[in-house]
């Protein structure tokens, strides 16, 4: 399944956003067994153009870090799966690379059996964004020797401004102002456009669901 977010700035806006040294920012939601550490990931930082297009599809991978997860941290990704993982499986990170073992259901596990240092784990995922192909983490969960987590990503994205420059940095929170949107095999796709006003991402059309709070603050904001 492939997803499509095209994201609309005006000139004005465009030049207001990369003068002041600013990007646009998505963090996609990640469900995952263990909650230590668990910040959100910023997995797409970028400089925008007056049209943006960002695709992906459902494939993801497994990386192991030894970044620690605290916010302002770039994801340094020092191991990571071969191939797209399997939903269901068990991946084994020891030595430094990962096996999979066949199994069911529809997370993504890791099994921690490396202890030479004090990992992080994750999803990483690739995006095409205005033609540019990136790979970046989409979060970060520090997982003890002999301990094992899953990961259950779901297409719910926050899209904001934000200072960050670099694909997957550990961030505090999400930005207050943030647009949130879920996407679906039956909308896969968002029109979002920008207010230069407030500096805020709205929904453009009815191909993706908007909630409540982020429907009054496009309301406020007209």
């Amino acid at each position: 399944m492939q997803y499509q977010l095209q994201i609309n700035i005006d000139q004005p806006g465009v030049q207001q956003i990369n003068s002041t040294g600013q990007s646009v920012t998505i963090v996609k939601s990640i469900t995952s067994s263990l909650s230590g550490g668990n910040l959100p990931v910023a997995w797409l930082t970028f400089s925008p153009l007056e049209s943006n297009i960002v695709t992906w599809q459902e494939n993801y991978g497994l990386y192991a870090t030894t970044t620690q997860s605290q916010a302002g941290a770039t994801i340094a990704m020092t191991s990571q799966s071969s191939g797209t993982v399997q939903p269901g499986w068990l991946y084994t990170f020891e030595n430094g690379i990962f096996s999979g073992a066949s199994g069911v259901g529809s997370t993504f596990n890791v099994d921690n059996q490396d202890s030479a240092y004090a990992f992080g784990f994750g999803l990483t995922q690739q995006a095409i964004v205005n033609n540019v192909s990136v790979m970046a983490p989409l979060n970060c969960v520090p997982v003890p020797y002999n301990e094992d987590a899953s990961f259950t990503p779901i297409e719910s994205l926050s899209i904001f401004l934000s200072s960050y420059s670099n694909n997957g940095v550990v961030i505090s929170q999400v930005a207050g102002n943030a647009l949130a949107v879920t996407l679906t095999s039956q909308n896969p796709t968002a029109q979002i456009g920008f207010n230069d006003s407030n500096n805020t991402f709205y929904l453009n059309s009815s191909s993706a669901q908007l909630s409540a709070s982020d429907f009054s603050t496009r309301l406020a904001a007209r």
